[in-house]
């Protein structure tokens, strides 16, 4: 009896591990490529490709033209032999400027695709574009995303959703005192800016994903175009996750290899709607596209007799709720530590500076210090404007970006500077529109508990759960003020961008005023 009990438990785990072996192997297969390029043409002879054909299958032929020179194909031809089976053009792009809204689709069968790629870098799309791929779609433009570059973050306001309750799953509550969230947050995916969401990847499969990157990214893609063609909703948001992890494991050059995947379905779905679909396509942030290392954060808060731990008991408390392997840090500390800690913390190797709030009066003073020196940071609410007082040294480096506005008489006589002309003049400084970005960190309701410290980290540097850090080997990340970590994209096949774009001005420039709930 005993032995025929054991025989059939072994069975029975010998049928468990090859059901589970099974399921493994058919999740997430290759899309097979439906369009395969065939020719690409120079027609009107000006040195740019202007004509594009391409073998769909067994079922014909696609021929794209650009016949207006701007980059897009506008006409769209459907062949199948060399009988032609439909012809669109689209109508002429639309130019978005900030002072007007860009209308949604008006016709009864129209619909908006707005697909978000998890942290695709502006330069990876860029690149891929000039090299004629994406092109149903304008030229990307750059959009700048929030500090810390993170996801939670970023997504709340690029969806104009209420703020998370940390800057990540794992956050500190401080009306409880305590460390919450974390992995049953990410299962759930109950976070405000989900609901602004009509597909998300399901939170069960986002720690696999890290296991078995390209089947994830596969599973990801097949759901968001299953889920599409299923839905009747007019504009469909969609977070395609999977990319981040793509960057996050893989050399950059492997990794942007997927992107042609999405580049098959998108172009999919706007042949099967015959050219009514409008895309958009965005990014909520960039990636380092560096190989890092942790930095060794906590040793340092010891070494100076602090404890780390899950609750503010004393002044030598510090809580850091570690989660993703990200490149930013809050940190949370009674009030008479912020600025022992702040000082503590910009000596370890790896970290760029640290950013706290200084009340003084009604508005807050954010102040942001490192190794290169220390300033304040003001705003005029009134004025939408920032003054940025440096005490000593120059941590940002603006001072000679502040002086050439000074010059050009772009600053008032105290020496505020408009928000909008602080963007336009630092969109491509190492840290792109840092002061409001930096300020809105510290100084407004970015989350529901913000943290009393902010550390922004090097290119090249994370920190995050150890427990993260023993299956995952990271070749690139995000988090930090720099351009790398901070600076996506966006792209439409309807709109053409007339400048980059902050985070919360992508969704209105693409033709939604609101988010649906």
């Amino acid at each position: 009896m005993k032995r025929a009990v054991g025989a059939g438990l072994l069975v029975g785990a010998f049928l468990l591990v090859l059901g589970a072996t099974i399921q493994i192997s058919q999740w997430g297969r290759p899309l097979p490529p439906r369009f395969s390029l065939l020719a690409a043409y120079d027609r009107d002879r000006d040195g740019a490709i202007d004509e594009w054909a391409y073998r769909a299958r067994e079922e014909g032929r696609v021929i794209f033209r650009d016949r207006d020179g701007d980059g897009r194909a506008d006409q769209l031809l459907f062949f199948l032999g060399e009988k032609l089976e439909w012809e669109v053009v689209r109508p002429a792009p639309v130019l978005w400027r900030p002072e007007r809204t860009v209308s949604a689709p008006t016709s009864a069968s129209a619909r908006h695709l707005v697909l978000c790629l998890d942290g695709v870098p502006f330069e990876i799309m860029a690149a891929l574009w000039r090299e004629g791929h994406f092109r149903e779609f304008l030229p990307p433009e750059r959009v700048i995303s929030t500090f810390p570059a993170d996801s939670d973050v970023a997504l709340s306001v690029l969806l104009q959703a209420p703020p998370s309750p940390g800057y990540e799953n794992r956050y500190f509550d401080r009306q409880a005192n305590r460390l919450s969230g974390g992995v049953r947050v990410t299962f759930r995916q109950d976070l405000p800016y989900h609901r602004r969401l009509d597909y998300a990847f399901p939170g069960v499969l986002r720690g696999p994903a890290y296991l078995f990157p390209e089947k994830a990214f596969f599973d990801d893609l097949a759901r968001v175009r299953a889920r599409f063609r299923a839905s009747s909703e007019r504009v469909f948001i969609a977070h395609l996750s999977t990319t981040d992890v793509l960057f996050h494991v893989y050399p950059p050059e492997r990794a942007r290899r997927y992107l042609l995947t999405v580049e098959q379905v998108v172009r999919e779905l706007l042949l099967e709607s015959r050219g009514t679909l409008t895309i958009t396509l965005l990014s909520d942030h960039g990636n380092t596209l560096s190989v890092v290392r942790r930095i060794a954060l906590e040793d340092a808060l010891r070494a100076a007799g602090y404890r780390v731990e899950g609750r503010l008991r004393d002044e030598r408390s510090v809580v850091i709720p570690g989660y993703g392997l990200i490149g930013a840090v809050a940190l949370y500390v009674r009030p008479e530590s912020v600025e022992q800690v702040c000082r503590i913390a910009q000596e370890v190797p790896g970290v760029d500076f640290c950013v706290f709030r200084e009340q003084r009066g009604e508005t807050p003073v954010v102040v942001v210090e490192g190794r290169r020196g220390r300033a304040r940071l003001r705003f005029d609410p009134t004025r939408e404007a920032f003054r940025y007082d440096v005490i000593w040294g120059d941590p940002l480096q603006l001072l000679p970006l502040w002086e050439e506005l000074r010059r050009e008489g772009k600053a008032e006589p105290d020496g505020f500077i408009p928000q909008a002309v602080l963007f336009e003049a630092t969109v491509g400084h190492i840290y792109p529109d840092a002061v409001r970005r930096l300020y809105e960190a510290m100084g407004g309701r970015q989350v529901e508990n913000p943290a009393d410290l902010l550390l922004s980290l090097q290119d090249g540097y994370y920190f995050g759960s150890r427990r993260f850090d023993w299956f995952v080997r990271l070749r690139s990340t995000h988090g930090g003020a720099t351009g790398r970590s901070s600076v996506g994209f966006v792209m439409s096949t309807d709109v053409r961008f007339a400048r980059p774009l902050s985070a919360r001005e992508v969704l209105p420039a693409s033709g939604i005023v609101a988010a649906t709930p």
